[in-house]
């Protein structure tokens, strides 16, 4: 078993390209002493090509430079079979006969999940996103991408808390983890 941590690692764009790959795995990359291979960005789509029903292939970028992000939605870890949303409306169509209290609330969510399949890609060219995923190297342009397995929209006020955190992270323990501290 590889000694890599599990969690993604937050990170700056710029970073994604500065990292070493390993040469035990090359799927497993080390940067501030830390080995990893889940990242962790954010940053605004400036535009989205190949996109088809379940796939998307945008470009993200943040103040420290630009990747490509490749997304399959039917490998995230989001997926809901047909069998468990079936059984999330017939619950639903209980509750709402019994005259629950909480109906509105349950009706908010299944419509969010029930939105979320029919469009699976809740952002475009100029949304914030947060990004989940691995690093790869594209063999065609010999540059890396991100594999992600998890998209989320957020805001612009968001991303400025990320680069603080981030500010923050590098400060207080990715430069000390890199000079050993």
């Amino acid at each position: 078993m590889e000694n890599y941590q599990i969690a993604p690692v937050k990170l700056y764009i710029q970073d994604i390209f500065r990292a070493k790959q390993t040469e035990e795995n090359r799927y497993v990359y080390e940067m501030f002493n830390i080995k990893f291979k889940k990242v962790m960005i954010h940053g605004v789509v400036t535009s989205i090509y190949n996109k088809t029903a379940k796939t998307t292939n945008f470009e993200l970028s943040d103040p420290t430079g630009c990747v490509q992000v490749y997304y399959d939605t039917e490998k995230n870890n989001f997926k809901l079979s047909e069998d468990t949303v079936k059984d999330l409306v017939k619950s639903f169509a209980r509750k709402s006969q019994s005259g629950h209290d909480k109906i509105l609330t349950m009706s908010s969510m299944l419509s969010s999940i029930e939105k979320k399949i029919k469009f699976p890609f809740d952002f475009e060219s100029g949304s914030h996103v947060c990004v989940i995923g691995d690093i790869f190297v594209d063999n065609f342009k010999s540059s890396r991408m991100i594999c992600a397995y998890s998209c989320k929209t957020t805001s612009v006020e968001r991303d400025i808390v990320w680069l603080e955190e981030l500010r923050y992270l590098y400060e207080k323990y990715y430069l000390k983890m890199q000079d050993g501290l």
